[in-house]
């Protein structure tokens, strides 16, 4: 087997004889995409992210930037729920997510569904409210703590979950269907680490205010 460099060589040298650039456009960023086209599966890099002018500005400015567009993207994809989910049963992607939960648990507490989505309990009551006014879910006593009640999905909110999927594959496809599985794999793993942090957050330590979170968390958070 050729040595890793001789291996690089060859693959760029099939980079060029293949690219259609201009040499202004051939640049690391185009052959790296191409390099991992060869080395882990297809990657589109016709189209590149660019990264460069981003290297300038300091980790305070991409952190906030960063924040910005997870927040602008929330805004998209609420923005065409508006739109299309009104053509569903559902009124909401709320009442869709809470749903799926209740397909993959039979049988949860009120307070664990709302949990499960990290919503405030005054938004996660209504939430629930509106589906048991649909006869999306019923509830009964909870057997193990008279305190709380049971909720579960029904016949009805099956069909529910049926009827809008249609829409919330649309949704996820304009959402995030420009990216190729690898992205959307590196997409994810960084989403769910993302997740796993602030749920630790929002089940142990949501009644603290941003300076404490940042103290208690001071080890994980990186300068």
């Amino acid at each position: 087997m050729d040595s890793t460099l001789v291996q690089i060589i060859k693959i760029y040298e099939a980079y060029k004889a293949n690219s259609e650039t201009s040499s202004q456009e051939d640049n690391l960023n185009r052959f790296a995409a191409f390099l991992n086209q060869q080395v882990q599966g297809e990657v589109d890099y016709s189209e590149p992210v660019h990264t460069e002018n981003w290297k300038k500005f300091n980790r305070k400015t991409l952190l906030e930037m960063s924040t910005a567009y997870l927040g602008k993207m929330a805004r998209y994809v609420d923005n065409y729920c508006r739109k299309n989910l009104p053509n569903t049963p559902l009124s909401s992607i709320d009442e869709f997510t809470y749903l799926i939960v209740l397909m993959e648990h039979p049988a949860m507490t009120k307070t664990e569904l709302i949990q499960r989505n990290s919503h405030p309990l005054t938004t996660g009551t209504d939430i629930i409210r509106r589906l048991l006014k649909k006869a999306f879910i019923t509830e009964k006593s909870n057997p193990e703590d008279g305190r709380s009640r049971l909720v579960m999905l029904t016949e009805a909110g099956k069909m529910a979950i049926f009827q809008s999927s249609k829409t919330m594959n649309q949704l996820s496809q304009v959402g995030l269907g420009i990216l190729n599985n690898q992205e959307l794999i590196h997409l994810l793993g960084m989403l769910q680490r993302l997740d796993q942090f602030h749920e630790e957050i929002h089940q142990e330590h949501k009644e603290l205010d941003l300076d404490e979170i940042l103290a208690v968390h001071e080890h994980e958070i990186q300068k």
